[in-house]
């Protein structure tokens, strides 16, 4: 799972110029969209009707500079993706899904598995240097693994939080958490500044996707 999450948003919000640069990842599966998991996976990721008011969808992001620590996937195929979100009234706080095909299962556990707490601690770090720029110190003060649900066939949660600037450091938070079945991955991806979206919150948004990939039936097992 390759996130997009859009760290990039939070530092535009603290006035920090923000570099997206547009690339091609050679590395990454390949993108054969096939409309039938197309118009699946949309329906598997969140809506507006999802959250409460005073969260607002998000233009498409332009692409991040590819991960140089991703592992070559090249030979793998993704027959959907999707990746909607949401920004909160305050400017600054993120959430969104993430929703993937790949065109087997054997696939998508492949990428499942490289997809480690190091290899996405590494290629988070590097979309959010690349989005403040080399004038803005960023780092990684934590990344840990906590408690993933388990109501799918495979399941993560991984909690990032960044420091942003070297005086009165901004702290950004980042959770994924990642449900996966059959050939079908669901991400929940969210950024907040100082504290985590609450756990409430998170259980009731993981509890919506879980459901709805649970009742997904169709092309699971290609």
């Amino acid at each position: 799972m390759r996130l997009a999450v859009p760290l990039f948003v939070l530092v535009a919000a603290l006035a920090v110029p923000a570099v997206v640069c547009a690339a091609v990842d050679p590395k990454a599966p390949r993108q054969r969209h096939v409309a039938a998991d197309m118009k699946r996976a949309a329906a598997l990721a969140l809506r507006p009707k999802d959250l409460t008011a005073g969260w607002k969808l998000d233009p498409p992001p332009k692409p991040a500079p590819p991960c140089t620590a991703g592992p070559d996937e090249s030979n793998m195929v993704q027959t959907a993706k999707v990746d909607p979100s949401f920004t909160w009234k305050d400017g600054v706080t993120n959430v969104g899904s993430e929703v993937d095909f790949f065109r087997t299962a054997a696939e998508a556990r492949r990428d499942w598995r490289v997809s480690t707490l190091a290899l996405m601690r590494a290629c988070l770090l590097q979309s959010a240097r690349s989005g403040v720029g080399q004038k803005v110190q960023v780092s990684i003060v934590s990344a840990k693994r906590l408690a993933a649900p388990g109501s799918a066939e495979r399941s993560l949660y991984y909690r990032f939080v960044f420091q942003v600037g070297p005086k009165q450091a901004a702290r950004l938070v980042t959770d994924v958490v990642a449900l996966g079945r059959g050939r079908i991955t669901v991400v929940l991806h969210s950024v907040t500044v100082r504290a985590p979206l609450p756990p409430a919150v998170v259980s009731a948004l993981v509890r919506v996707l879980a459901d709805r990939l649970n009742a997904t039936k169709a092309g699971l097992t290609a």
